[in-house]
Formats: structure tokens, sequence, C-alpha cells
């Protein structure tokens, strides 16, 4: 019987062996990895840990949580790069993390009813920061029981921490769901001088007009500050307590008065970011004809959100060193208008467009877009966002079909909201684009969010992707 069992292990020895084997390795390039991991230099640690933590604050906008829905507690925007996280994967990894202070001086707090933890993180990581320059955004959630009071009782003892830094702080974004707490409001002018952006929402701004005063003037004393956002409630009573000159960043709902008036003040502006409210058109566009035409000599970035033709606000501007127009058009029945208005203003400032965003209601939309993006001034385009519905037609337009007939040469990144083409459309459209000629751009980047899902397209797309295109739809 022994004998019969050796013999049996005897046989199952060749077919054991592989497995073992394989673990073997396994287990072998487990140890290479962790030695090459620990063998890192610590300079060299840090930059990829602040590398990764760049990535994570790249302007996204942040919309406040519906309470209850969080996931575990943190204060970084991207809890799967959280610095506590990478303090757990080792040792050596942990003295790194908390000894880099620049990983723990942004701070993203989202204060919740059932939140209670976050007080004592918050103190951890201000004493891990050491004497870093603060970036604080802080959202008060919304609360799904309505017997809960709306004042959240986690905010003054998160508020009371924060203050103590106040003179680090360097972007402070506060949403507030009722009124802005008094030891916000109690700071005092020049308590803050490293401020360079300042966002300050309280949702019952009316009601709480005064203290938002009060912060108001606070920010508005730093000699950094150079990004701002305000609530119309505010900024249509106080247009002439902002510093408007030394501003660069600005992002403000107010009337088409309010913002002819601002203008002319911001002559270092690079950025402006403006939304009209329809109940603030209080003057038709023919009665602010008299403002004439502003010259902006630096600003690069445009961004509209549109309630009225573009041209009441296009027909103003002067703007050479324009390289970005986003425009979002809330009501699609003056769409003819804002091509003209955009070859105005592109004609009048001689800039030409690197980035350029759309998105309107209208039927005749994608029409709209058709005759912008032939004209000259875009054909430096590299970056094209279409949020609207696009059709073959679109498709056509940009399908290259030669090197002389091709439109936007230099597109690199195309980005499509909702896509409803025939099959083979789409994917023909990026295929002729992916061929590298001369002085011609290769589309690197397509990403899209709704579309047909043909069988053609999707096997053109795994093509695309295997010849290093970023297609991501």
């Amino acid at each position: 019987m022994a004998i019969g069992c050796r013999q049996n292990q005897d046989s199952l020895t060749p077919s054991i062996s592989p497995y073992n084997s394989v673990k073997a390795r396994l287990r072998n390039a487990e140890i290479a990895k962790h030695i090459l991991l620990n063998n890192i230099p610590i300079e060299v640690l840090v930059e990829i840990f602040l590398s990764l933590y760049d990535k994570v604050y790249d302007n996204r906008e942040v919309h406040p949580p519906h309470a209850g829905t969080l996931p575990r507690i943190s204060l970084h925007r991207d809890t799967f790069l959280d610095p506590m996280a990478l303090a757990q994967v080792c040792g050596q990894w942990r003295i790194v993390a908390f000894y880099t202070p620049l990983l723990w001086s942004s701070i993203d707090i989202q204060v919740c009813y059932d939140k209670r933890q976050l007080a004592p993180l918050l103190g951890h990581c201000l004493s891990l920061s050491g004497n870093s320059p603060l970036d604080v955004r802080f959202v008060e959630c919304i609360a799904t029981d309505p017997e809960v009071s709306r004042q959240n009782p986690r905010t003054a003892e998160i508020m009371s921490l924060s203050v103590t830094q106040a003179y680090r702080w360097k972007t402070n974004d506060f949403t507030f769901l009722l009124q802005i707490p008094a030891i916000i409001s109690g700071l005092s002018p020049g308590s803050s001088p490293l401020l360079e952006t300042a966002s300050i929402i309280s949702r019952d701004a009316d009601t709480d007009m005064a203290s938002l005063e009060k912060v108001r003037r606070t920010v508005h004393s730093s000699p950094s500050l150079r990004n701002g956002r305000w609530v119309m409630e505010y900024l249509e009573r106080n247009l002439d307590e902002i510093p408007w000159g030394q501003l660069t960043t600005i992002e403000v709902t107010a009337s088409l008065e309010s913002l002819l008036r601002i203008l002319p003040l911001c002559q270092n502006l690079v950025e402006l970011r403006y939304t009209d409210n329809f109940a603030l058109r209080l003057q038709s566009s023919n009665e602010c004809q008299s403002k004439g035409i502003i010259m902006l000599p630096s600003v690069q970035s445009l961004t509209l959100r549109i309630n009225q033709p573009t041209n009441t606000v296009l027909d103003h501007l002067t703007l050479p060193a324009l390289l970005s127009f986003d425009v979002h058009v809330c009501k699609g029945d003056t769409e003819r208008v804002h091509a003209s208005a955009l070859k105005d203003l592109l004609t009048r400032s001689g800039c030409h467009l690197q980035a350029f965003t759309y998105d309107s209601p209208a039927a005749e939309a994608e029409e709209v877009v058709t005759e912008i993006l032939s004209f000259p001034e875009l054909s430096s385009l590299v970056a094209l966002d279409i949020r609207h519905r696009t059709t073959d037609k679109l498709m056509h337009l940009l399908k290259r079909s030669s090197p002389e007939r091709s439109i936007l040469p230099r597109l690199e990144t195309l980005v499509l909201g909702h896509c409803s083409t025939r099959e083979g459309a789409l994917s023909a459209m990026a295929l002729s684009r992916q061929s590298i000629l001369e002085d011609i751009a290769t589309l690197s980047v397509l990403e899209v969010g709704r579309w047909d899902h043909h069988p053609l397209d999707l096997e053109c797309f795994q093509i695309l992707l295997d010849e290093g295109m970023d297609v991501r739809v």
C-alpha cells in the first residue's frame, strides 16, 4: 500500500512542480517590487506624491453632497489619494507622508450631521501641514431629515479650528447652508494676508447680508487677492467695494449693466466667467450701447452662461489675448446671433482660439457650430468640446479627406456630449485624424458621453486604442 501511494505521489510531482515554479516566480517578483519601491529616493517619492495630489485639485467643481452619501471619513477631494492612505502603505511611505507638509495643506471639508470625527481629523491635518499656506474648501451638506435644524452643529467646531489658521489661508471656498458663523464674520481686515482666492457663499444671502459684507471686507483687504467669486445679491449692492484692479480671475452673476461697469476696472484680468441672471436683465442691449468697446488686453479665457443673445456681451469687448471661449446658451431662440457675434469679436480682437466649448438647447445648434468651426480664426484650435447633440453632419465636417482639405488642422482633443450618428460615421472621422502628416496634428483624445453603440465603431475604437489614441466612450 505504501509503495502504491509513493508511486502515485511520484506520478503527481511533474504536474505539481510547474505550479510551485509559478508561485516562486510570483514571490520573487513581489520581493523585487518591494525592493524597487524601498530604493526610490525620498526626494523622488515626495515629487510622486505631490504630482498625484496636484491632479486631484485641478480646478474641478465640487457640488454639495447629499447627507449620508459620502465615502469614508476624509479631508481630501479624492479619497483614494488621501495622504492618510499613502501613509498606510508601509513604514517608509508613512514617514515621508507625515513629513511632507504640502500633502496636508489642501483640505476639503464636507460636513454632514453624522461626521463627528471631522474636527479631530482636521486638527491632525493642520498640525501636519506645518507652516504651509492652506487651501481650505468647506461645504455644508444638505440634511435628509426635515426635523433636523438647518444649522449644522459640526460647522461651528470646524470653523473654530479653521479660523485659528486664517493667517495661512491661500484659498478659502466656503459654502454655508443658512448663515455665516459668527466666528468667520468676526475676522478683522488684514487677518489673511496670503489669501489669493476667495469664495464665500451663504445660501440665504438676503437675510445674512450683514455677515457677508463683514467677511468680504476682510477678504478684500488681502494684498494677495487675485481670484474671486461673488453671489449676485452681494455683488449688485457692493460693486465699489471690490478691488477689481488687482484681480486676475473673476466669476460673477450679475446684470449686464453691472458687468459693463466692472470690466473697465479689470485691466489685469486673465479669466472671466460670467453668468447673466434673467431676473437682473433690467436693461435691454440698446440701453447699454453707450458703454462702447471695452479693451481687456490680458484676458485669455472667457466663459459665458447666458440667457440672452451673446452679442449683448461680446459686442462690448475686444480681447486680443483670447485663447479659450466656453459658451452655454440657456435659450435657443437667437441661435444665429451667436455665430456672427463671435466672428465679429475674433476679427476685432485679432485673436486665434485654441480651445472652444459650445452648448445650446436649440434645434439648429449643430448648424451654428459647423458655421463657427469654419472661421479662419479657429484654424489653430487644439481642443473642441461640443455638449449638445451632434449628427453625421458634424462628423462629415471634421473628417479629414486630405491635408489640403482639413478643417481644424491643429485639433488634438475632441469631446462630444451626445453623438447620434449612423454606423461607422464617428469612427471614420476619428480614423481620418489618426494619420501623421507634416504640419497636421493627430487627434490624441476622443471622449464621447452618449452615443449609439454600433459594432463597427466599437471595433474601430479598439484599433485606435491599440495605436495610442486615448478613446473614452
